[in-house]
């Protein structure tokens, strides 16, 4: 009898820590994440459309990022603490297979779009888990779950991956193409500071 009931304590037990472990593989799931964009300093853009689509080709997202993306803390680069917070969140465990993204670049007036493709490796490095705390409320964030997109005003998209404890890790580069707005488009006008920083140092190119 005595072996009989401690037989039934093991398996009560091995149950118990079946399900605990389950759960806190359920509670580690990405399930969700954002799509930024940020442009260098003084060199603005306004992003028009981004669409998103699912990895499985099932669901799509469609969202204005807004009038004006942030702004790096340096003309010539993309760092910055901004940098996760001009975004479109998503909550959903499927990840995104594929971005389209239009923007106007208000220095050189010229809009831009390109699609573009996220790969598996990349969805593998958001679904990672990394056991990470970071912030003044040591808050645990152990996802790369933001794909931040690194617009600049020659049409070269940085693409980007990052999270709460994370920085940029650049992933990729890739070319938009100029997209034909309609003849009565009005670009809106850079601050003064912008201008006047554009007009000194000009637009370069193949910088970013």
């Amino acid at each position: 009898m005595i072996n009989f009931n401690r037989c039934i304590l093991i398996i009560f037990c091995l149950l118990i820590s079946a399900c605990s472990a389950k759960h806190q593989v359920k509670s580690q799931q990405l399930d969700e994440w954002r799509v930024s964009t940020i442009t260098p300093k003084y060199y603005i853009v306004r992003v028009d459309t981004v669409l998103i689509f699912g990895e499985k080709k099932k669901i799509g997202w469609k969202g204005m990022v807004g009038k004006t993306t942030v702004s790096s803390s340096d003309p010539l680069g993309w760092a910055g603490g901004e940098r996760y917070n001009s975004g479109y969140s998503i909550k959903s465990i499927e990840l995104p297979g594929s971005l389209y993204v239009r923007w106007h670049s208000l220095v050189n007036k010229v809009t831009y779009n390109k699609a573009i493709r996220i790969s598996d490796e990349i969805r593998n490095k958001m679904r990672e888990y990394h056991d990470i705390r970071c912030g003044k409320s040591n808050k645990l964030r152990p996802y790369k779950n933001n794909i931040l997109l690194g617009l600049a005003p020659d049409g070269m998209i940085s693409v980007f991956l990052n999270g709460g404890c994370f920085d940029n890790e650049l992933q990729f580069k890739v070319q938009a193409v100029e997209y034909k707005v309609a003849d009565d488009f009005v670009y809106p006008e850079l601050s003064k500071e912008a201008q006047a920083y554009v007009d000194e140092h000009g637009v370069p190119v193949g910088i970013w």
